[in-house]
């Protein structure tokens, strides 16, 4: 891309690969019906009558059960507003309604249930995407999310040196609807580095 190992540097090279990796994992957990990257928790540390704390690399919630004697009783997603009246009126509701709030000054999550669950809490939720070293970490294939990482990256980088990106631009474009569309049915391939990808496509120059 470029041969001048001053213009970008392996720091920045790695924050373009982050920044690019993030917008993959919003894309895939927005697509992925199969719940991919799901992990679960169950009771999750109560710190108020309604309100429960979230596993700290807490990113999204899937879903939400509490359980009554042998059944899980799916939770059902309300608006903040309704805070007052479901504290008032939580006798009326057969099934649980909840909500997620984010302490800005702590980076805490919490989520409020009504009713009070009496037994288990069970719940299901995306975490924060890890940050990515550039040599030494790798992506779970397929092959297209090394390509989307790879191509964002470059086209971050060139955009940083002023030169025309529109070409990759147009293979980003591509490569998003073929995630979007294939995302249902992964084909897993051995992981690969970031740094073998970007050589192996011809970006990198210098300073990738």
């Amino acid at each position: 891309m470029t041969n001048d190992s001053a213009a970008i540097s392996d720091l920045l090279a790695n924050e373009f690969v982050n920044d690019t990796w993030h917008e993959l994992y919003d894309l895939i957990v927005s697509a992925d019906d199969a719940k991919l990257f799901a992990q679960n928790a169950t009771n999750p540390p109560k710190v108020g009558t309604y309100s429960y704390r979230l596993p700290y690399d807490f990113y999204r919630l899937v879903s939400l059960h509490t359980r009554r004697g042998e059944y899980y009783i799916p939770g059902i997603p309300a608006d903040p507003a309704e805070y007052a009246e479901l504290a008032d009126n939580w006798y009326e509701y057969t099934r649980p309604k909840y909500f997620v709030r984010w302490n800005i000054n702590t980076g805490e999550r919490f989520v409020f249930i009504f009713p009070e669950p009496q037994e288990e809490v069970a719940i299901t939720y995306f975490p924060q995407p890890k940050e990515l070293s550039l040599d030494t970490d790798s992506l779970d294939n397929p092959a297209s999310w090394l390509e989307f990482v790879v191509v964002g990256a470059a086209i971050k980088m060139l955009v940083k040196i002023e030169r025309d990106a529109s070409a990759l631009m147009y293979a980003h474009g591509q490569l998003t609807d073929r995630i979007e569309d294939s995302v249902q049915g992964m084909d897993f391939n051995g992981p690969r580095r970031i740094r073998d990808i970007a050589y192996r496509y011809g970006f990198g120059g210098g300073g990738f």
